[in-house]
């Protein structure tokens, strides 16, 4: 089978080639394809980043919106929760003492001993004062007494849980109960009372 013959093609042969080409169309031609290439620098690519640019622009967009639609979603929700911890947070707060009823502090251990049947024998402030963490303790100022009451064992228990049951802020601490000297099923208790009182301009 016989090879194909290519046609051979010299040197002086694509000289000549190009000398034969008219001047005239190879300007032209080139000036197309400058003005193609400046086209494609100056305009096309450019047009093609912008539209990049925006196609970004536009899918934050899109998240943002539908961010924007699930949060609005939930404005029922969160509203409902925001009463609920308003009301929450308003009986915490309704739990600590106002700045005027630090007086009443006294008037409630007495009248709860006298509820339970109990006696205070002495009470004095105490010499250790009840130190809270920041940042409560720039919202609150605990107030304690030192107490010593007498009763039978069972109004003893009544009265110290009739201090924990009550509707405001007390802690009780150190407390200790000793049998009775005189009476045989009559105690003696000591113990730290504190409250908790708001401190000025708090609501």
């Amino acid at each position: 089978m016989n090879k194909p013959a290519f046609p051979k093609v010299s040197l002086s042969d694509l000289k000549l080639r190009m000398a034969s080409v008219d001047r005239r169309t190879l300007i032209q031609n080139t000036i197309a394809v400058g003005a193609f290439l400046l086209f494609t620098f100056f305009f096309l690519l450019p047009m093609l980043v912008h539209n990049h640019q925006k196609a970004e622009e536009v899918n934050q967009l899109k998240n943002r919106l539908t961010q924007a639609t699930v949060k609005i979603a939930r404005i029922p929700e969160m509203t409902k929760q925001k009463e609920l911890f308003g009301e929450r947070i308003k009986q915490v707060r309704e739990q600590f003492f106002e700045p005027e009823e630090t007086n009443r502090f006294i008037e409630i251990v007495s009248t709860t001993a006298g509820d339970t049947g109990v006696k205070i024998k002495a009470s004095r402030p105490a010499t250790r004062i009840l130190e809270l963490p920041a940042p409560f303790s720039h919202a609150y100022a605990p107030v304690s007494y030192e107490f010593v009451v007498e009763g039978t064992y069972h109004n003893l228990g009544r009265f110290i849980n009739g201090l924990e049951l009550y509707p405001k802020n007390l802690a009780l601490t150190s407390l200790e109960i000793m049998g009775g000297e005189e009476v045989p099923n009559v105690h003696r208790c000591t113990f730290v009372l504190a409250a908790f009182i708001k401190q000025s301009g708090l609501r």
